[in-house]
């Protein structure tokens, strides 16, 4: 049984959790298949997927880079629970 950096997704649907612990080629970011090429996500691509700017994790080996996004949380998704609980705390 192969784990998560072994499998390849497509990118006509959600991305997989970034992870930040894990082995094979893809553990921190999945393996996906772009223009006839299996490949991992860049530096980049993570930080987007996660809601970060561009080299939001510049300066740092690609290893801390890959395992600071599979710790961190989803911008859009603080955003929207800090929204709906200031928006449930106007109604009371």
């Amino acid at each position: 049984q192969q784990g998560q950096g072994q499998r390849v997704y497509s990118t006509m649907g959600k991305s997989v959790c970034l992870s930040a612990l894990g082995g094979g080629w893809g553990a921190k970011a999945g393996l996906y298949y772009i223009d006839g090429l299996v490949r991992k996500p860049t530096r980049v691509e993570c930080e987007r997927l996660q809601g970060f700017p561009d080299d939001w994790t510049a300066g740092q080996s690609d290893s801390t880079r890959y395992k600071q996004m599979g710790n961190a949380v989803a911008v859009p998704v603080v955003e929207w629970l800090i929204q709906n609980i200031v928006d449930v705390a106007k109604v009371s």
